[in-house]
C-alpha cells in the first residue's frame, strides 16, 4: 500500500510520546504482566484531509479478535475473541486501536499475530484451533448491498509475523488491517444536455456473497454462491452527472455491471463486461460511464454507427 510507511512513523511517534509514560512508569504498571498491540486501519487523519476517496467510516473498528501462534507454527496458542481496546484519539491518528493482552512478554516466544475485525460470529472464531481453521473463516454472507456497509463495519483482516514481545516494551508492535472488500464507485455522465437519462440505476451481477478473511490466492467461490445486486439508484451531482458507491467482496470471478436509464421516454440498458475489474480487497475502482447522443442518421451513414455508450475504469489502491 502506498501510504503504509507514513502511518508507521505516526504511530511510533504517537505511542512514544503519548503512551510511553503509561507503559514505562513503574508506579503505573499493572500487577499482571501484559503485552500491547496497536491496530492501524491504514488511514491517518492527515491522509483523510487530502484524500476524499477514503472515508473514516470505511476504516471503523467495531470489534477485534486476535489469534497468536508460535512463529511459523500452524497451531493457535492464544486467542482473544472480541478483545476490548482503547481508541487512540490523537489528531495524528485515525481509528487506531490499542489492545492490552494478559500475557507475560518475558515468558512467551516470538509470535505470529492474526487479527479479524468487524466479525460477529464468535462461535466460529472460538472454534479456531489451527491456522488452517483461521483460513477457512468466511466473511458474513450477504444477499443485498445494504448489508455490506460502513454502518455495520466493513470486515477487515491483518497479520504480522515473528513478533518478539520481550523487545516491544516502549513501542508496541503494529498490525495493519485491510478491508476484505473492494470499493466500486460508478459515475454516470451525459455529455449532451439534450440527451440526459432519468431513473438512473446500476446493478452488479455475479458478485460473491462472501469471501475469506485470510487472503489466499488459491481460494475459489462456487458459482452457486454468486448473486446479483438489486438495482442501486444513482445520486445526482449535477443535471448531467450521477454517482453512487457500493462495496463488493474480494472474488475470483469477474462481475458485470448493468446500467439502466430512461432517455426520451425509452428505457435503456447497457452492460459493462469488457475489462471489468476483478474485485481485490481494499482497492478502489472508479468506473466512469458516458452515454452519448446518437449521431443523426445522415452523419451515421457517412461515418458508420457510432456507439452511444463508453466507459473507462481507474484503479486506485
Amino acid at each position: 500500500m502506498r501510504r503504509i510507511l507514513p502511518i508507521w512513523t505516526i504511530i511510533g511517534l504517537f505511542l512514544f510520546t503519548a503512551c510511553g509514560e503509561d507503559i514505562d512508569s513503574p508506579e503505573e504498571k499493572p500487577e499482571t504482566p501484559e503485552v500491547s498491540i496497536v491496530f492501524a486501519p491504514l488511514k491517518s487523519a492527515a491522509d483523510a484531509a487530502t484524500d476524499p476517496d477514503n472515508l473514516a467510516t470505511e476504516y471503523a473498528i467495531l470489534n477485534l479478535s486476535i489469534f497468536l501462534t508460535d512463529a511459523s507454527s500452524n497451531t493457535v496458542t492464544d486467542k482473544f475473541i472480541h478483545q476490548s481496546f482503547t481508541s487512540l484519539t490523537d489528531t495524528s491518528i485515525m481509528n487506531c486501536k490499542l489492545v492490552t493482552l494478559p500475557l507475560d512478554p518475558a515468558t512467551i516466544p516470538a509470535k505470529d499475530i492474526y487479527v479479524i475485525a468487524n466479525f460477529d460470529d464468535t462461535n466460529s472464531m472460538s472454534a479456531v484451533r489451527t491456522l488452517d481453521d483461521l483460513k477457512a473463516l468466511q466473511t458474513p454472507a450477504i444477499n443485498s448491498p445494504n448489508i455490506l456497509t460502513t454502518e455495520r463495519g466493513l470486515p477487515m483482516y491483518g497479520e504480522t509475523f515473528n513478533v518478539d514481545f520481550t523487545k516491544t516494551t516502549d513501542t508496541p508492535p503494529s498490525v495493519m488491517l485491510i478491508r476484505t472488500c473492494a470499493k466500486i464507485r460508478v459515475k454516470l455522465l451525459f455529455p449532451d444536455a439534450t440527451w440526459v437519462g432519468t431513473d438512473n440505476k446500476f446493478a452488479i451481477e455475479n458478485a460473491p456473497k462472501y469471501t475469506y478473511f485470510v487472503k489466499n490466492p488459491n481460494f475459489t467461490i462456487p458459482t452457486t454462491d454468486l448473486f446479483d445486486y438489486p438495482r442501486i439508484v444513482f445520486i445526482e451531482n449535477t443535471p448531467q452527472e450521477y454517482v453512487n458507491t457500493t462495496y463488493v467482496y474480494e472474488s475470483t470471478s469477474v462481475p458485470r455491471l448493468h446500467l439502466y436509464t430512461t432517455i426520451a421516454g425509452t428505457a435503456k440498458e447497457y452492460l459493462a463486461d469488457s475489462s471489468f475489474p476483478l474485485p481485490v480487497r481494499n482497492y478502489l475502482y472508479d468506473i466512469e460511464i458516458q452515454i452519448l447522443k446518437p449521431l443523426p442518421a445522415s452523419s451515421a451513414s457517412k461515418t458508420g454507427d457510432a456507439p452511444n455508450f463508453r466507459y473507462k475504469i481507474t484503479v486506485k489502491n
